[in-house]
């Protein structure tokens, strides 16, 4: 009997314990619910801007290895001028210039502070950013330049990144795909 009374209080003892594992989303959820609103309520602003002949500012982007994750991209050049050129594929190698910013204008990264002689190329690989980003780059040729606006879910979802990318934080990219250095073939 005492065994399965102190069997009893061990299990107790450790419910409460047990309860809080997977609370971090939950409270993470709470804290920052008016930040997630905030942000959710940019994307669905930015996918209902239209041009003046009505056609759609932001185009959705929906990559075919995902359809949990979609973007909205801008592209900023002429697109006839560059549809010829390389699109990279997820693990091509590709020279990048980049600004991130969050909702607010604050900027969080760039490839400008990467180096300190100047040269402000990020070399990477599509799949080895965070899903939006990859995204982004596997739907640009060479030569585009774009915004993408990366909703929180296909960024750093309800954890962030560091002291600076809150949770539940869309992230705006401006991007220029500068080169493909190592194009790679399908598998």
């Amino acid at each position: 009997m005492k065994k399965l009374t102190l069997l009893s209080l061990c299990v107790s003892a450790m419910l409460p314990l047990v309860s809080c594992l997977g609370d971090d989303d939950d409270s993470n959820e709470k804290r920052y619910a008016d930040w997630k609103k905030q942000n959710e309520e940019f994307v669905e602003k930015k996918l209902a801007e239209r041009n003046p002949d009505g056609t759609e500012v932001y185009t959705k982007i929906v990559p075919d290895w995902s359809t949990k994750v979609y973007i909205l991209m801008k592209w900023h050049n002429d697109r006839s001028l560059t549809e010829k050129e390389l699109v990279p594929l997820e693990n091509s190698t590709c020279n990048v210039k980049y600004l991130g910013e969050l909702i607010d204008g604050e900027k969080f990264d760039s490839s400008f502070s990467l180096t300190e002689n100047g040269d402000s190329i990020y070399q990477t690989q599509p799949y080895k950013n965070i899903p939006g980003f990859w995204a982004a780059l596997t739907q640009m040729h060479v030569g585009d330049s774009v915004t993408a606006i990366i909703p929180w879910n296909a960024a750093y979802g309800s954890t962030g990144s560091g002291s600076t990318i809150k949770p539940f934080s869309t992230l705006v990219f401006h991007l220029k795909l500068k080169a493909i250095t190592n194009y790679q073939t399908p598998s």
